[in-house]
């Protein structure tokens, strides 16, 4: 297993193609503007007649969750090209409240560069995560029964990994993605208050030019084993390199990020027992015990999407391409599920 790399100055070399791999560090500039895509066809290549369809299949979102044992806030700002979606929940507990909303063409909602801000609007709701000078991320959230505002601490290096995420198709996609930041700041849900300053969160913003159709699952944790800051990201379906050279997966230590092997999930149904996440040769080898999950399920013909994202607890074993070796107890994080045609 190789671990991550030195990201490199660029997205993309000076004929456009993609510089693949996943690094440990950010990338000055992620645009994918200027990025030659195959898949997308000679004619919607950067200055070719049909170069602003790629506004249309190119997907970006921006994501945090802030973690404590008996506390989850996430939030999301995501474009889909043809439709905007925002939402956010709270779950004390086993206690879930949700807020959300859609809007075609993406009217109120922008996803910004990955060192920007991400914002939807609309009336009497407003959802901001925005990048601050240290590279960390802001959060302030206003919706009804739910409010937030949340310094993310971006002492942390992050995750960038770029691929082709059409399995063949040469399509690109890029994330960037940290798990372990400390947060502080307050929680409202419905007149109950909360001050954090012992939390812990995770941030992913990515940007892609994904297939038609597909399916993913994701995990993401973040807390304290010991004394240690840990973060972990794993996933499966989504930057997985066919020639197998890398993957997303990687295990943040006092706010340093080393790979992990590739991984396979097995999920179960909802009340039915935790989730195996495991690696073949065992450096990963995790039980997840779900104790609620979001759930969203769309059919507009022909687009559909059927999401889960379980909340809970970790639990097992973590051994890096560094060597590192970690045995987390109860780490909150959550888990996902996802199969969508777009």
């Amino acid at each position: 297993m190789d671990d991550l790399k030195t990201p490199p100055a660029t997205l993309v070399d000076a004929k456009g193609a993609p510089h693949e791999g996943a690094f440990r560090g950010r990338i000055a500039s992620l645009s994918l503007e200027d990025a030659v895509v195959p898949g997308l066809g000679v004619l919607a290549q950067p200055g070719g007649p049909r170069a602003p369809i790629r506004r249309l299949k190119r997907k970006s979102w921006r994501f945090a969750a802030v973690f404590r044992d008996d506390l989850v806030l996430a939030a999301a700002v995501g474009d889909v090209g043809y439709l905007g979606v925002a939402w956010a929940y709270a779950a004390e507990g086993d206690r879930l409240l949700e807020r959300g909303w859609k809007s075609p063409g993406a009217v109120g909602i922008r996803v910004g560069a990955s060192d920007s801000a991400s914002v939807a609007l609309a009336p009497g709701r407003c959802l901001s995560l925005a990048t601050t000078r240290a590279g960390g991320v802001v959060l302030s959230l206003d919706v009804p029964g739910l409010r937030a505002s949340l310094d993310l601490d971006g002492n942390l290096t992050p995750l960038t990994v770029v691929s082709d995420v059409g399995r063949g198709e040469k399509l690109l996609g890029v994330t960037v993605k940290q798990a372990g930041l400390s947060a502080r700041g307050t929680v409202e849900v419905e007149g109950r208050s909360y001050t954090l300053d012992d939390a812990r969160a995770c941030v992913d913003w990515t940007e892609a030019f994904f297939p038609r159709r597909i399916d993913w699952f994701w995990a993401t944790a973040a807390g304290l084993a010991g004394e240690r800051a840990v973060g972990l990201n794993l996933a499966r379906g989504v930057h997985d390199d066919p020639k197998g050279r890398f993957t997303e997966n990687a295990l943040w230590l006092d706010g340093e990020p080393a790979a992990l092997p590739p991984v396979t999930f097995l999920s179960r149904a909802p009340g039915q027992g935790p989730w195996e996440i495991r690696s073949e040769d065992r450096s990963v080898d995790l039980l997840f015990e779900p104790r609620g999950e979001r759930k969203e399920d769309v059919n507009l013909l022909l687009v559909t999407s059927r999401y889960r994202q379980p909340f809970g607890s970790y639990s097992g074993k973590l051994r890096d391409a560094l060597g590192r070796e970690v045995r987390i107890e109860r780490l909150p994080g959550i888990a996902e599920e996802h199969s969508a045609v777009w």
